[in-house]
């Protein structure tokens, strides 16, 4: 292998070769690749701890840092852990959250990766409507600890206004739904139907639904550290490499396989890409905005 990298002249031939030698070992060919550790949660579709890839977006955010050189070591934690260890410098970064105003206070948010839709789940016998905050003050509402469900919402929560039951873990909130404990749950709409279709078999699956209002539309992002030089540095990085899967379309096409059921079936650069990049020119699909 030093052979194909390099050759030098039978004269002063140590020297050359020493100096071939120390050029290789700073090739990035041969150095080992900077690890990014992330915390997360398991959040499918868009994440999941069982899978070595981590899910979609475990997909997307491995494929745009390796552009950049960088390995993602993905740790699992409750969302509220998450946080803490991303301020005390535990974690590179933390995903995927939505960039409120909270978050900004220790966080550093990057470019969008995908849009996210919270929408209200209730029982199919429960007749439910709302237009605003006043209609949900008689219904019992199971959260989960660590969650922002945008900025309106959030405030009401914090209000105290809302009759809230919190939770640690996603699955609970749905197991009490099924069985009339709560009456409502909020929870990103990808999310939720991924979550039934792994508790609930067949008709259990039926009882609930969701109401078509979303209590807010928002884009995933990477949070990093903030007030620290290598945490905005990740940040330029992973925004400028971000950038490049946008222009060829695989943002938009992890999109279309988030939003039809199909996010097992999206690959960093596969094929159906060249249909979107293809339709440049058409009107982009309409997102859960």
């Amino acid at each position: 292998m030093f052979h194909a990298f390099c050759r030098c002249p039978a004269p002063g031939g140590l020297c050359c070769a020493l100096l071939c030698l120390l050029s290789l070992l700073a090739s990035p060919l041969l150095r080992a690749q900077e690890v990014v550790r992330v915390g997360t949660g398991d959040w499918a579709p868009y994440v999941e701890q069982r899978r070595p890839d981590a899910g979609a977006l475990g997909r997307l955010v491995s494929a745009v840092f390796a552009e950049a050189g960088y390995r993602v070591e993905y740790v699992f934690y409750p969302w509220d852990r998450n946080v803490l260890l991303l301020q005390q410098g535990e974690l590179d970064a933390i995903m995927p959250y939505s960039c409120s105003p909270m978050r900004q206070d220790y966080g550093l948010c990057s470019e969008p990766l995908v849009d996210g839709e919270i929408v209200l789940f209730h029982r199919t016998d429960l007749v439910f409507d709302w237009r605003g905050y006043d209609d949900l003050l008689q219904y019992r509402i199971g959260v989960n600890l660590g969650y922002s469900y945008g900025p309106a919402f959030d405030q009401q929560l914090q209000s105290g206004r809302l009759h809230i039951e919190r939770y640690n873990k996603e699955n609970t909130a749905f197991r009490l739904l099924e069985l009339g404990r709560i009456d409502l749950h909020p929870q990103d709409r990808a999310v939720g139907y991924a979550i039934m279709r792994r508790l609930f078999p067949g008709e259990r699956r039926k009882v609930i639904t969701h109401h078509p209002r979303p209590v807010s539309s928002e884009p995933l992002r990477l949070l990093f550290r903030k007030d620290d030089p290598q945490g905005a540095k990740l940040l330029s990085l992973f925004n400028r490499e971000l950038a490049r899967f946008a222009e060829r379309g695989e943002l938009r096409s992890l999109q279309r396989a988030l939003n039809s059921g199909d996010a097992d079936g999206w690959q960093p650069g596969s094929p159906q890409l060249v249909d979107d990049v293809a339709g440049a020119g058409r009107p982009a699909p309409a997102l859960p905005r």
